[in-house]
């Protein structure tokens, strides 16, 4: 195998419950393997739209095979495997499909929380980079914020309103 073990080799062996395939990597290729990146990918399986992408389109049954079979064989103790036994956590990811057929997996993004004091001082400061104002929310604490506020003009009942 080459150096280069791309995402789309992973997956495939993944689908094809490619289990042997760990023994045939190099130690830089099982260094590639972030098994919680591919978490993120192997637990969404998606009907195809477009021509190029990989994979059938799967039935509903199968999709939900698929996912029940990803969370409790290798979501359910991925993080307790993950690092100490990585060959135990790539063959419980192998075992996810058992009917060893290619699917398209599509990456499932985290969900950022809002940064309420971020988005107030945009409000104040309008014409500030977003990075000043990353920095800056991280070292404003929130009585400074009221103290300008209060320097502004603002009423303690407008002051008060502020919730960071």
């Amino acid at each position: 195998m080459a150096n280069d073990f791309k995402l789309s080799d992973i997956l495939t062996a993944i689908d094809f419950d490619g289990k042997e395939v760990w023994d045939e990597l190099t130690d830089e290729q099982k260094k590639s393997v972030v098994f919680f990146t591919l978490n993120r990918y192997i637990s969404n399986v998606v009907p195809s739209t477009k021509p190029y992408q990989r994979g059938k389109n799967p039935s509903i049954n199968e999709i939900e095979d698929f996912v029940l079979n990803v969370n409790e064989l290798f979501n359910k103790n991925l993080f307790a495997i993950m690092s100490k036994h990585p060959k135990l956590a790539w063959q419980s990811a192998c075992s996810c499909n058992y009917n060893a057929q290619l699917f398209n997996h599509e990456w499932i993004p985290l969900k950022k929380e809002k940064d309420k004091k971020l988005d107030f001082l945009s409000e104040l400061f309008p014409n500030m980079k977003k990075s000043d104002l990353e920095t800056l929310s991280s070292i404003t604490t929130e009585k400074e914020i009221k103290q300008y506020c209060e320097a502004l003009g603002w009423d303690k009942k407008q002051i008060n309103a502020v919730k960071l």
